[in-house]
């Protein structure tokens, strides 16, 4: 039996620019911190990559997340980020 995948919804297009990668980055190191391996779905208004790439450019997250993302029916961006194994 599989167990349920576990994570975290982080709606972010509440807050201000200035604030949203440092929301997002402050719960990536603390997963880290945690050595947790929930994943993390990120929900913004805009096409989230440049988030995946700044990921994949911190020495502290650089190769320890997978990252995928999507545009769905309402117009809003859905990122997961997950712990790869």
């Amino acid at each position: 039996m599989l167990a349920a995948p576990t994570g975290l919804v982080l709606d972010i297009r509440g807050l201000t620019p200035a604030m949203r990668r440092p929301v997002v980055f402050a719960v990536v190191d603390k997963m880290l911190e945690l050595d947790c391996m929930d994943s993390i779905v990120v929900i913004c208004d805009h096409d989230p990559s440049g988030l995946g790439y700044q990921l994949d450019l911190r020495r502290e997250s650089r190769g320890r997340f997978e990252f995928d993302c999507d545009q769905r029916l309402d117009g809003a961006w859905v990122a997961l980020i997950r712990r790869k194994i």
